[in-house]
């Protein structure tokens, strides 16, 4: 018994990263379910069940084939002592376990080996006529069973998605926690972090709306000027880069322009800000002649 405590099991790495994935797996599953979402294209309760089980079943798994290979060293270690010693090979088990055993490894005495011993020999080496063993190919049946099991639930039946629907489903539900993000980053635009959104055409077209609606009849149509400045030139009065189109948005200026941060949302007001340094340059006709001081603008 002295060599099982010298016996080094190599694959404790894999039993390690085995038991880190029962341990993490549930508490991944939980910081996704906690907002609701869909894992993996199940929603969260059935998501939950299954990996309960999942785990319950490679916990059961790995516990029998601990136990067996445990088993089997104990044994192999006892007879083989017990052949030293001159006495009958017994081995850890006896009786009617014993014979399960045997039967599940499909193992053949040594004192029988003859009886299975193949008639050719080759340096010396012979050939014995072992059958696989029954736990073999029961696992090698059982990934058959497994196979038809995934055609029909996947294939056939559509209980489960594919990796392809599945992929959509998740992009869908992406992208709509994009937008819930937006919705609230939306809300906490101001001066010190409001940006120039010229790359993005439906926020420069919401602000063409905005500035058509709100500012052309001081400003024009075109942003050429009327009661207003011209904003189409490199002229400014309160600062011609998108913090300080903003901010005069925002807060109104000296000459009369009301303040817009009551009617307009944070994320309105920077995209009609952003509109407004697109009409740099445009140079449209009846232009106003230019006011405050010239400062190429920033954006």
């Amino acid at each position: 018994m002295k060599k099982l405590k010298q016996i080094k099991f190599k694959k404790g790495k894999w039993l390690a990263l085995i038991i880190a994935f029962l341990v993490t797996t549930p508490l991944w599953a939980q910081n996704n379910t906690a907002k609701g979402e869909l894992i993996l294209g199940l929603p969260k309760a059935d998501f939950l069940m299954v990996t309960l089980i999942t785990m319950i079943v490679i916990a059961s798994v790995l516990v029998l084939v601990v136990a067996g290979y445990v088993i089997s060293l104990l044994n192999i270690i006892l007879l083989k002592e017990q052949r030293e010693k001159g006495l009958e090979p017994e081995g850890v088990l006896t009786g009617m376990w014993k014979k399960w055993f045997q039967k599940q490894n499909f193992s053949v005495p040594i004192e029988r080996e003859a009886d299975i011993m193949l008639d050719h020999e080759y340096d010396g080496i012979q050939e014995l006529d072992n059958h696989l063993p029954p736990w073999w190919k029961a696992m090698f049946y059982g990934t058959i069973a497994f196979a038809v099991v995934y055609i029909i639930v996947f294939h056939i039946t559509g209980t489960f998605p594919l990796q392809e629907e599945e992929f959509e489903i998740e992009m869908a539900v992406a992208a709509k926690q994009v937008e819930e993000y937006k919705k609230t980053q939306a809300n906490n635009i101001d001066e010190s972090n409001v940006k120039f959104v010229k790359d993005d055409a439906a926020a420069i077209s919401g602000g063409k709306d905005i500035f058509t609606k709100n500012c052309a009849t001081c400003h024009g149509g075109k942003g050429e000027g009327g009661i207003g400045p011209n904003l189409t030139d490199a002229y400014w009065l309160y600062g011609g880069d998108i913090k300080g189109v903003f901010k005069t948005v925002k807060y109104g200026a000296k000459n009369g322009m009301q303040p817009w941060e009551k009617k307009l949302k944070p994320e309105e007001m920077q995209n009609v800000a952003s509109y407004i340094l697109t009409l740099q340059g445009t140079n449209p006709p009846n232009g106003k002649a230019p006011q405050g001081k010239k400062l190429e603008a920033k954006k």
